[in-house]
């Protein structure tokens, strides 16, 4: 199922348009000047619970992204599609600078080829770390902005399915990292509320105060 699944995905379902949709949507380096400038901003003018937020968003993907699916992904050492097996479909954008000018031009799509028999290759898929983290990220702010969380967990939709699409990954990679961020933030964040409520009154007395739970 798992193969058949990626094959779909990857090599019948396509079309041109979609190939500019998934390679620019998966691209973390194309949308990471954007999303400095908004934590940034959310820091400098958000009030107290858009600052919690970000602090347990930004906690959240330290343990998990450095920790849990790293650690993952080292012990179970799995193939990625394309390293794998012949004809699948690699798409990803071009180089441009800044990155983002990239995603207004047509994408490279390479097909892989046969994995050489005597070529070692050490696989890193399984769990996707780019699922995990922005399925983390959406119950982060779904956790605190419900209905933010709805419009997040949308796009993280979006984001899981061009994994597969191009080519990056196997499906039960991109579920097994979604559940991953799904716990994690739910774990994280009930964690930090718990020391926020133990602790910031000793702390920070007068913010306590007046704001006695993270949320």
């Amino acid at each position: 199922m798992d193969q058949f699944l990626q094959h779909w995905i990857n090599r019948e379902a396509t079309a041109p348009w979609l190939d500019q949709l998934m390679a620019g949507i998966t691209n973390f380096s194309a949308w990471k000047p954007l999303l400095l400038v908004a934590l940034l901003l959310g820091i400098i003018f958000g009030k107290f619970r858009l600052r919690a937020m970000l602090l347990c968003l930004v906690i959240t993907l330290g343990i998990t992204d450095g920790l849990v699916v790293n650690g993952l992904k080292h012990a179970v050492g799995r193939l990625r599609p394309f390293q794998a097996q012949e004809g699948v479909r690699v798409i990803h954008l071009k180089q441009a600078s800044p990155q983002f000018l990239s995603m207004v031009v047509p994408p490279n799509v390479n097909v892989s080829e046969s994995p050489h028999p005597k070529k070692p290759v050490q696989g890193r898929s399984f769990p996707s770390s780019h699922s995990a983290n922005i399925m983390l990220s959406a119950t982060v702010i779904f956790l605190f902005y419900r209905r933010w969380g709805i419009v997040a967990y949308l796009i993280a939709g979006v984001v899981l399915y061009s994994r597969i699409y191009t080519g990056a990954h196997w499906p039960t990679d991109v579920l097994a990292g979604a559940v991953v961020g799904f716990l994690s933030a739910i774990t994280v964040v009930a964690l930090l509320n718990k020391m926020w409520q133990r602790w910031g009154r000793k702390m920070l007395p007068v913010i306590a105060k007046r704001h006695p739970e993270l949320r």
